[in-house]
């Protein structure tokens, strides 16, 4: 049994990791501001929507719906178009990838980089369809991406 209690994590080690991630979330919100169409943790936006979508949940979106029309109002993106992005994923595409595919965790990086290049592949068919001028896609957002799929690990199987 002396082995097993010196396998335990030590608190002061998950103290330094919790200021770790901290400090490393402020650094990325401030980094986003470099291209700032998106709000900061727009994928993670995203994937708690659909989890709480999903569980039948819906008071996120009270939170969420004023966040996104804010940064929508404030960009210059087209009105309501993120929330029209989430109710076609969630009734549409959702509901088909879930019944192919399941629900397991290993599938919610994939939601996050859906999240930011469905959500623009959404507006170039939003501007088509309505002629709008609508903002160039970014290969920052991939990095933006690449970031919040690495976060989600974390706090999924680390923390």
């Amino acid at each position: 049994m002396q082995t097993l209690s010196t396998m335990r994590r030590n608190s002061t080690d998950k103290r330094n990791l919790r200021i770790f991630f901290l400090v490393f979330f402020i650094f990325y919100v401030a980094i986003t501001d470099i291209y700032y169409l998106l709000p900061p943790l727009f994928g993670v936006a995203y994937v708690l929507a659909q989890e709480k979508y999903e569980e039948k949940n819906f008071g996120i979106f009270y939170i969420l719906i004023p966040l996104f029309i804010y940064f929508e109002a404030n960009k210059g993106l087209p009105f309501l178009s993120t929330l029209l992005f989430m109710l076609f994923s969630f009734k549409i595409l959702l509901p088909k990838f879930r019944k192919f595919f399941g629900f397991s965790k290993i599938f919610i990086p994939l939601f996050i980089f859906y999240a930011y290049f469905g959500y623009f592949a959404f507006l170039y068919f939003f501007g088509w369809l309505f002629d709008a001028s609508i903002p160039e896609f970014s290969w920052l957002l991939a990095l933006y991406a690449g970031i919040e799929m690495f976060l989600i690990w974390i706090f999924l199987w680390i923390l």
